[in-house]
């Protein structure tokens, strides 16, 4: 997960493009990538620390 100067948090999934430098602030665990996959753009996510 990014966040560019618009503020908008982004999550690139696997076809993403070059990062461009952004500042990187969380990272989702493979386990919730296919649901994160299939949320539609504007859809509001909860995150929450990962137990270890």
């Amino acid at each position: 997960m990014q966040v560019p100067p618009s503020g908008e948090p982004v999550v690139f999934l696997a076809d993403h493009p070059t990062t461009g430098g952004y500042p990187v602030c969380a990272v989702v665990v493979p386990a919730s990538l296919p649901l994160l996959a299939q949320l539609v753009a504007g859809q509001g996510v909860r995150l929450r620390p990962a137990r270890r």
